[in-house]
């Protein structure tokens, strides 16, 4: 540790050099373009490095994590659909090549890697005690509670296996640990909240170039007889439809929020609108209605107050207008449209053709696994569907809808502690409320409505955003510090 401190303490050292790029705004654009380039070129492995090394390189030498929050955001978005080994991936991509990430070599490869970033981070967390950087709150303390609770589901269990628990301890470590690293090692500041939205909006450009090409390659395949898009066909090798609606959903309140720092940031304005019509695309019903909260309460803010209010206005109005005629025009393709939103709300969760129901899956978790195992639930672990999504054994099926999941998981114990943690986060997101906190925490609320009816909730790259971003929705850090020093 003293190499390390010496190394950060020489401002003219190549080590230096490193560290004003990692935490410039402008590294997760040079981030989302190489993950594009790796993407389109199948350099799957080169991508999980690149990732690995600059989070690495970050938590041993950042004063302020800031900038891993947005790095963090990238992992959701690493799989070439050359190499995916997602069942739906055959569908748009025949010559994929399935056994990538089965393959010995690239498992050891990525084992070497994360077995690295683990180490780092237990490195940070031991120094950040050192230096007397941890201060609980009981926030930290609810998500430990819901954590213990995870470590506790399916105990009891006919059939409980390892993968329950390991599954559950990587839910533990992200709700609690990752909240607790980034806690721990931030400042809430006005620069660290614009760097996280500059990070949104690299992970948008990256989304919305992938789709472009996926439209512009597929071309008319992507159509149907009746001139709709087939949802089927917007697959992608790290995510289904569902993926990339919700992903583009979570970018537009830190796009707009952004337009209200900048006195002439209304093209921030236009380019929300474009990631709107986007999610459309996406044809992901969840993630419209989504959009259909986070957007207009987005704009709300930012015409309630920003650099230049009266221009954002007059923007907004006229998005509206726009929005307007664009809907009076299709009016007859809007209201099918709507139609399918609103069985997807009362009927369908929105996975897979038209087969998986909220009701049938909410009655599963009731009848089959809560009625068996109500204190500590069945486990994750569980045969909601006769199908696997992910293509990857380890990542178990999931309840499309988040209390359905937890009830069933880690019955009444995870219930009540995941209920304590949502009303915890009201709470402190209501004491001393800022603009900024309000925009963060609009993102925090459209994962949250896009997991009533999907599981991204206790999906393991999801949560990394989760888990990141909520310490800024909530105004938890040691804020009191004039400066961080993780090792000075």
């Amino acid at each position: 540790m003293r190499f390390v401190r010496s190394l950060k303490d020489n401002k003219y050292s190549a080590v230096a050099l490193i560290k004003a790029v990692l935490a410039s705004r402008a590294f997760p654009f040079f981030t989302a373009a190489w993950l594009v380039f790796c993407y389109y070129l199948g350099l799957d492995m080169a991508g999980i490095y690149y990732l690995g090394i600059t989070v690495i390189l970050m938590l041993l030498f950042l004063d302020d994590l800031t900038p891993l929050v947005s790095q963090l955001f990238f992992f959701n978005v690493l799989v070439s659909l050359k190499n995916s080994p997602g069942d739906m991936t055959p569908f748009v991509n025949p010559d994929v090549n399935r056994g990538y990430y089965s393959s010995p070599v690239n498992l050891a490869l990525i084992g070497v890697i994360l077995g690295l970033v683990i180490l780092a981070i237990a490195v940070r967390f031991v120094t950040t005690f050192k230096h007397g950087n941890c201060k609980p709150t009981p926030v930290l303390a609810g998500l430990c509670a819901l954590g213990l609770a995870f470590l506790l589901s399916g105990i009891g269990k006919q059939g409980y296996s390892v993968y329950d628990f390991v599954y559950a301890l990587i839910m533990a470590a992200l709700y609690a640990g990752l909240f607790a690293l980034i806690t721990f090692n931030v400042k809430i500041c006005e620069e660290n909240y614009i760097k996280i939205c500059f990070g949104f909006l690299a992970l948008s450009l990256l989304l919305v170039t992938e789709l472009a090409v996926l439209y512009i390659h597929n071309g008319s395949a992507m159509l149907d007889s009746h001139g709709e898009v087939i949802k089927e066909m917007v697959v992608f090798g790290w995510g289904i439809w569902n993926t990339v609606g919700t992903l583009l959903v979570l970018c537009i309140p830190a796009v707009i929020m952004l337009a209200t720092k900048y006195e002439y940031g209304f093209g921030f304005l236009i380019y929300a609108t474009v990631l709107t019509a986007a999610v459309f695309l996406t044809t992901s019903r969840q993630a419209m209605v989504s959009v259909a909260v986070v957007y207009p309460a987005s704009m709300l803010l930012a015409m309630i107050k920003s650099k230049n209010r009266k221009l954002n206005i007059i923007m907004a109005v006229g998005i509206v207008l726009i929005c307007g005629i664009v809907i009076i025009a299709k009016w007859s393709s809007i209201t099918r449209l709507l139609g399918s939103v609103m069985d997807n709300i009362s009927e369908q969760n929105g996975l897979l053709f038209d087969a998986r129901r909220i009701r049938l899956i909410s009655d599963m978790a009731m009848k089959e696994f809560f009625v068996n195992y109500p204190v500590f639930g069945a486990g994750f672990f569980l045969n909601f569907l006769e199908n696997d999504f992910t293509g990857l054994n380890f990542v178990p099926e999931f309840a499309c809808n988040t209390f359905a999941e937890i009830i069933a998981a880690s019955g009444m114990v995870g219930f009540v502690a995941y209920l304590i943690h949502r009303v915890q986060t009201l709470v402190y997101f209501t004491k001393n409320p800022t603009f900024n906190k309000a925009y963060f925490a609009i993102i925090i609320s459209g994962l949250l409505i896009a997991s009533l009816f999907d599981n991204h909730m206790f999906n393991i790259l999801p949560n990394l955003i989760y888990s990141s971003v909520l310490p800024f929705a909530l105004g938890e850090s040691r804020e009191s510090r004039a400066v961080l020093r993780f090792a000075g």
